[in-house]
């Protein structure tokens, strides 16, 4: 009997060992653990986290916003609660956790940009969260066994703790560190002073943002973005434009550009539908693409920078390649309302269109050269494959330069902050004309002479833009000018360009689904079922759920 005790004594003691030593085994040797992390080890895996997240928040919001096709067909069904499983845990598992863990680390350290880099992400995160969802949890999340329901929180009160972490981030920012992250940034590379001002410059021109986003909420909008505006310290440069840059590697990792991914494969074919209207803002609302006549062309400037064409031309059109081609318009389409397919070989999508995928991944255009650093559209008229045009070096543009002047034009304008919405407008405009147009050359490409659109192509754009604001009559009217050039510069970045049309309803043209009767237009997205089915305290919602500061009438957007 002794004998079987001591034997059991043994095991137990064995297997405890042998447990210590499979926990060992659990630790994730590309995430950083508290007990070995330093504060540049947990800022490599938050920035690559906050890209990530970025890029799937960026992805929801085009597609509902005609730039990527959303299939649809209604608001209620195009998406379920496990599609969003993802970019919730990336945001509450990876960039928080991270950020979380390494803001005491950073300060121990004395690392201040590091610190105030952390500051800076996890607000964007917590202020996209509740864009995205509504109320979601912050104050109690990633507490760990300390509390395992964390309760949703009022949107209106993480905002206001994340503008609270972009003060923080400022005043550290203010500080000097005991060292420079360099090249751990993988932003702005600060390795002296005038890096850690741009992440201080960066934190002041997202509080603009959250100022600008919140005005229908909050009547201390104003002076509060007049307090911005005077102090004068906001992302007004190209130097300044906060994106995350990917490079033309293609494996071991793979680090280009997630767009180019999937749509530049070894198979010659492109995974996402461009949206049909956004094609044609670009191609035939102010001027008309002309493909054998560069010099003839007056479309938007921008034109063969942002898509490529595998062909040039409707010759491989059939019932079977496009079957909206022998199709009539939806009876509830207005006159002259895109649908199907435009000129010159422009293949996209209509908005909530879910018929099946017919064999047109050869033929469907794609993206370009800006910002997924796919192909400039030279009228190569030829199908995708690896390794084409920019490799994939293409970037995220989280907040550029060009759009401050745009953020600043709508506040000018409906609030009577300082400055001309006229001028500001035009400066928007021609700031990204220079960063796409400049865009290939930063990343060793050289498009023809032949379509690169001189000045003189760029002033005649502006000049309808301006033309267009002139012949408007009321704010309404402008406002719908403004919004159009800022939906347009911000391709790439659909976390703005949902948040601008529920926040103003512009623009106001844009195609309604193929579906009648679509539904309500998502005001937020579903809860995810990681969150709703394992937190006591979760309840599912509803697409037409407003966050706190839409305050605009049901139905207001389509």
């Amino acid at each position: 009997m002794k004998l079987k005790k001591i034997l059991f004594i043994l095991l137990v003691f064995a297997g405890i060992g042998s447990c210590k030593k499979f926990d060992s085994m659990l630790n994730n040797p590309n995430s950083p653990t508290p007990e070995s992390a330093n504060a540049d080890l947990y800022l490599t895996q938050a920035q690559l986290a906050f890209s990530g997240f970025f890029s799937a928040a960026s992805s929801f919001g085009t597609e509902v916003s005609r730039q990527i096709v959303m299939y649809g067909p209604r608001y209620d069904n195009a998406y379920s609660p496990t599609s969003f499983d993802g970019i919730w845990t990336t945001a509450y598992t990876s960039v928080l956790k991270h950020t979380n863990a390494l803001i005491p680390i950073a300060e121990e350290q004395k690392k201040y940009v590091n610190l105030g880099m952390a500051k800076i992400m996890k607000a964007y995160t917590l202020m996209t969260l509740v864009d995205m969802f509504g109320n979601v949890p912050a104050a109690e999340a990633n507490l760990g066994a300390e509390n395992t329901n964390p309760a949703p929180q009022n949107g209106k009160d993480v905002y206001a703790s994340a503008i609270a972490l972009l003060d923080e981030a400022i005043a550290d920012l203010a500080k000097l560190p005991g060292a420079y992250p360099g090249n751990q940034d993988l932003f702005y590379g600060a390795s002296n002073a005038t890096g850690a001002n741009r992440w201080k410059t960066l934190a002041k021109t997202l509080k603009l943002r959250a100022y600008v986003m919140t005005r229908l909420a909050d009547p201390t909008a104003k002076a509060k973005i007049d307090a911005l505006l005077t102090e004068n310290d906001l992302i007004d440069t190209q130097a300044e434009d906060f994106e995350f840059k990917f490079s033309t590697k293609q494996a071991n990792p793979n680090s280009r550009h997630p767009r180019y991914n999937g749509n530049y494969a070894a198979t010659g074919t492109a995974g996402d539908y461009i949206g049909t209207w956004f094609m044609w803002t670009m191609v035939q609302e102010k001027g008309t693409f002309n493909n054998n006549n560069p010099a003839a062309d007056n479309s938007d400037p921008r034109t063969r920078y942002y898509f490529y064409r595998q062909r040039t031309n409707y010759a491989a059109v059939t019932e079977q390649s496009s079957s909206c081609s022998v199709a009539p318009p939806p009876a509830h389409y207005t006159t002259g309302m895109p649908f199907c397919l435009l000129i010159a070989g422009f293949w996209g999508r209509d908005h909530g269109d879910n018929t099946g995928i017919p064999p047109d991944g050869n033929l469907r255009s794609t993206v370009g050269i800006y910002p997924a650093g796919g192909d400039f559209d030279a009228n190569q008229g030829v199908s995708v494959g690896l390794n084409r045009g920019g490799q994939g070096a293409g970037i995220h543009p989280i907040w550029l330069s060009t759009f401050t002047e745009f953020l600043k034009a709508e506040a000018a304008l409906l609030l009577s902050t300082a400055g001309s919405p006229r001028t500001l407008l035009e400066s928007g405009v021609r700031k990204s004309f220079t960063k796409v147009i400049g865009f290939p050359a930063t990343i060793n490409v050289t498009p023809p002479a032949i379509y690169v659109p001189d000045a003189a192509k760029q002033d005649a754009y502006v000049a309808k833009v301006l033309a267009l604001y002139d012949a408007a009559t009321t704010n309404d009217a402008r406002m719908e000018v403004i919004m159009k050039e800022y939906y347009i510069a911000l391709w790439g970045n659909g976390v703005d360009i949902w948040n601008n049309y529920r926040r103003t309803g512009k623009p106001g043209n844009m195609q309604p689904t193929i579906d009648p009767n679509p539904g309500s237009f998502t005001r937020s997205m579903l809860y995810p079922s990681v969150f709703v089915n394992r937190n006591v305290n979760a309840q599912p919602k509803t697409v037409d759920a407003q966050v706190f500061w839409d305050t605009n009438p049901a139905g207001f957007i389509k």
